[in-house]
């Protein structure tokens, strides 16, 4: 945050729609997400006036991935629109921060193959 006086900017993050019971469409296991928007804006007397780098994402709940969603997409979502997102529309890095087992929601590395708690072939 950059602040002067009775003026400043700012990054925000805003949740705007959550997805429950949808197969994920980062790891393909049933779970669910969130879509955020994340913007900086600047602010007079911490009223905003003005917004610029507006990103949405989407935050996985089953392998705890965020994933950047195309701009206008995420307009449509944000306007209320029932869309359905495919893999084509999201932009994710290559190495998952952490694995999430499908079986028994333990959370492992990103380089193991098999969970260490219950054994089951970690595929995504």
């Amino acid at each position: 945050m950059f602040f002067i006086g009775i003026f400043g900017v700012q990054n925000k993050t805003e949740k705007i729609h959550t997805k429950t019971a949808v197969i994920c469409p980062v790891c393909e296991v049933y779970g669910r997400y969130e879509i955020v928007k994340s913007y900086a804006y600047f602010h007079i007397f911490f009223i905003p006036v003005w917004r610029w780098n507006k990103r949405y994402f989407i935050q996985t709940h089953c392998c705890s991935r965020i994933c950047e969603l195309s701009q206008g997409l995420g307009e449509q979502i944000e306007a209320g629109e029932s869309i359905e997102i495919e893999k084509e529309h999201i932009l994710c890095s290559d190495s998952p921060r952490i694995r999430i087992c499908p079986k028994c929601s333990a959370r492992t590395e990103p380089s193991y193959q098999y969970c260490p708690h219950c054994g089951t072939r970690l595929d995504f």
